[in-house]
């Protein structure tokens, strides 16, 4: 599924224009949450940059979404509002005792982590045509540039056995030792066991936003 980014929710028109979608699931730059409405919850997922894993926050009643409307109100429809009086709370007592952060009565909470391990908006190196060379070319590197989508003009140069870049990756990542890689200005050539395999040109664009987890490595 493709997540929608959006820079912010610090706003009612951006709330209502997220609720209006056909699936409300987006991910925000800042700060940075994932935000899910699921039937009559709201759920957010603040990502951390360390080694923390991410916090989720569930709030919302078993039959109407009102609770949680009336929660962002409160809160001047800012998502970094909401945040902090969220994370303010103490849960290991009861979270209404904290006056500070007045929750509407019959508003549910429950904090948890979620069940992927250091889930975090994907951190990808550029890797520029002009500073990549021989010396310093990585298998690694080529495995990076082209899960980026840094690269245009895909040829496989065998025609009777074609390869896609999700094999060429696959491959890269399963069994290196058989990839070679040289650069010719912004020309990549790929060799597999000391054939040319895979042309290709590489570019400067900026790679398309995605989440992962430290547990996969790419």
């Amino acid at each position: 599924m493709l997540i929608r980014i959006l820079p912010s929710l610090e706003s009612r028109e951006a709330w209502l224009n997220f609720f209006s979608r056909e699936i409300p699931y987006c991910l925000v730059d800042d700060p940075t949450v994932l935000v899910d409405f699921q039937s009559t919850f709201l759920q957010l997922t603040q990502l951390n940059s360390g080694s923390s894993d991410p916090i989720r926050y569930t709030l919302g009643a078993r039959s109407s979404l009102e609770p949680a409307w009336q929660l962002i109100k409160r809160c001047d429809w800012s998502l970094k509002v909401v945040l902090e009086g969220l994370n303010s709370l103490a849960f290991n007592s009861n979270v209404r005792d904290n006056s500070h952060f007045n929750l509407p009565a019959d508003l549910s909470v429950r904090k948890s982590f979620a069940r992927e391990p250091r889930l975090q908006p994907a951190s990808r190196i550029m890797f520029p045509a002009d500073s990549l060379s021989k010396e310093h070319f990585s298998v690694r590197q080529v495995a990076q540039l082209l899960h980026d989508e840094q690269y245009d003009a895909w040829l496989s140069l065998k025609s009777t056995a074609p390869l896609s870049p999700h094999a060429v990756i696959l491959s890269l990542c399963t069994e290196p030792h058989r990839w070679q890689a040289d650069q010719r200005d912004q020309m990549l050539t790929l060799y597999l066991d000391g054939q040319a395999r895979i042309d290709c040109r590489l570019t400067s664009t900026s790679p398309p936003r995605r989440l992962s987890s430290q547990m996969v490595k790419l």
